[in-house]
């Protein structure tokens, strides 16, 4: 729902679905008029068809989103995640360097959000620690123009935050795992096996003039078997990671 409501108004300032946003609007109001002003039975009756339509074409206007599942990291300053990893239960990361998601504050916020609850886990994979000369640096170096430090110096910073992590005491359950190959994408699952829940899917370029450049997707249980199959991804690779920090 609270997703929905963040696309209404997304729409309303980029002044789109305006005529089918309006026509459900007019559909309520009638049904609500009829309930109010007309005998019980034909009132109930013409209500609850007003109140079907109302809802067909709010779900036409909501399924007609396709730009909003291709992003870029501006889509954060729009809709931080911050509100999302606080109120989560389940949180799954893979992120080969991960120094841009598990910043100080998000970590802190995953302690108070769903490693705060009894029933809360969170889930995180990066890449095994390696050296500057390592292969895996210069491709992974490579994917910006203006690097601001080396991706060995960014992963062991984010390295040092999970083992400190993992000895938080904590009520929820936390584990962290590492892999030596980069796929070229990066996941951030939050409720995944929820109605309600999400999974942003951030693929690596070559050459980005930033970070903020980089495209992911957006995908929701209406997506159907995409993701399922993104979700399967992020279990592949946990499955395939070293012992590590994993409970």
């Amino acid at each position: 729902m609270r997703r929905f409501l963040r696309q209404i108004l997304e729409d309303f300032r980029q002044r789109r679905f305006l005529d089918l946003y309006a026509t459900t609007a007019v559909a309520f109001v009638f049904a609500a008029l009829l309930v109010v002003g007309a005998d019980l039975p034909d009132s109930v009756r013409w209500s609850l068809l007003f109140a079907a339509l109302g809802f067909l074409l709010l779900r036409i206007a909501l399924a007609g989103h396709t730009e909003e599942r291709f992003l870029d990291r501006s889509a954060y300053d729009r809709h931080p995640i911050t509100e999302d990893l606080l109120a989560a239960k389940d949180v799954w990361i893979f992120a080969p360097v991960g120094t841009n998601l598990l910043t100080d504050e998000r970590c802190d916020l995953l302690r108070r959000g769903p490693l705060a609850r009894d029933d809360g886990s969170v889930r995180v994979v990066v890449l095994r620690a390696f050296d500057p000369g390592d292969p895996i640096s210069a491709q992974l170096d490579a994917l910006l123009d203006h690097p601001v430090q080396t991706a060995a110096t960014s992963l062991r910073e984010t390295l040092g935050r999970l083992r400190a992590m993992a000895r938080w005491q904590v009520k929820g359950t936390f584990g962290y795992g590492e892999i030596a190959f980069n796929p070229g994408f990066s996941i951030v699952a939050v409720n995944p096996q929820s109605p309600d829940g999400y999974a942003n899917v951030e693929f690596h370029g070559f050459r980005n003039d930033a970070i903020g450049s980089r495209m992911h997707i957006r995908l929701t249980r209406d997506d159907g078997q995409w993701y399922r199959y993104w979700l399967e991804q992020f279990e592949e690779i946990w499955r395939s990671t070293l012992p590590a920090g994993r409970p």
